[in-house]
């Protein structure tokens, strides 16, 4: 019997076809069509940049600079992995026809919404680095070699957010309670991850190491390195993502494996 793991591989070309046909299905009608995606993620870093950056700084100039910057640099990826973690816990139910098939993989749902929001964000960055070069010419120390790393973050990111969604969408299925409990976790883990402050900032070593404990902290720091500071992660945060990356491809992809024939017979 295949693993999902060689599952995935053996239907690469039709997960990618689903991917096209999900982007397709998404913006058919719309006039703006991918541009309705980067309204989101700007109007949120207008929002918290004015709330966090001007009014609640303690002091204006004693945090990054400029922190819109470094705010979208852990924004535009958390986004993609809470959209993916949101679709792809209800991607079995939605797509209920398709996975009573024999035939059909049925890991693939769940893949093809965390897919779809990866390409959302890779469009947006452009933006993202656009706005970097600007913030270049402007005279402050952002950016630099480190975006050449970009493509390795992304890609230890990827099996993590897949795993997830993989474990998420089955349990869906089996308790109808998952998807509320996902949009209240990731509000959570958001605020408990470095992204609208710095790690340095949290002033209570306890706290701060319940922020280090939350599985996506190692990636929002990765992309600040390689995205707002322009160098490598240090090598603690590159063996965090390795090993998150790997543990929870394992376990999702395992979960998923026992509750398979589950899957098939009540989604």
């Amino acid at each position: 019997m295949l693993t999902a793991t060689q599952r995935v591989l053996r239907f690469r070309g039709l997960l990618g076809t689903l991917t096209q046909r999900e982007l397709k299905a998404r913006y058919r009608g719309s006039a703006l069509g991918f541009f309705w995606s980067l309204v989101n993620p700007l109007l949120l870093t207008a929002v918290y940049t004015l709330v966090f950056g001007w009014i609640l700084a303690p002091s204006r100039g004693t945090g990054p600079q400029p922190y819109a910057l470094f705010l979208i640099s852990g924004l535009f990826p958390w986004l993609w992995v809470s959209s993916s973690l949101l679709e792809g816990t209800v991607s079995l139910v939605a797509n209920s026809g398709l996975i009573r098939k024999a035939v059909f993989p049925v890991e693939l749902p769940p893949l093809v919404a965390v897919l779809a929001n990866l390409i959302h964000f890779l469009l947006a960055v452009p933006i993202l680095l656009l706005a970097l070069a600007a913030g270049r010419l402007m005279g402050y120390p952002v950016g630099g070699w480190g975006l050449l790393l970009l493509p390795v973050v992304v890609a230890l990111q990827l099996p993590m957010v897949a795993g997830i969604a993989l474990a998420l969408s089955a349990l869906n299925v089996l308790f109808k309670d998952v998807r509320d409990l996902v949009q209240n976790g990731l509000t959570l883990l958001f605020f408990l991850a470095p992204i609208i402050y710095p790690l340095h900032f949290i002033p209570i070593e306890a706290l701060r190491w319940v922020v280090r404990l939350n599985p996506f902290t190692p990636y929002v720091l990765g992309y600040q390195a390689v995205l707002f500071d322009g160098v490598a992660p240090d090598l603690v945060v590159w063996g965090e993502m390795i090993v998150f990356s790997l543990a929870f491809w394992a376990l999702g992809t395992w979960l998923f494996e026992r509750l398979r024939e589950v899957l098939v017979e009540i989604a």
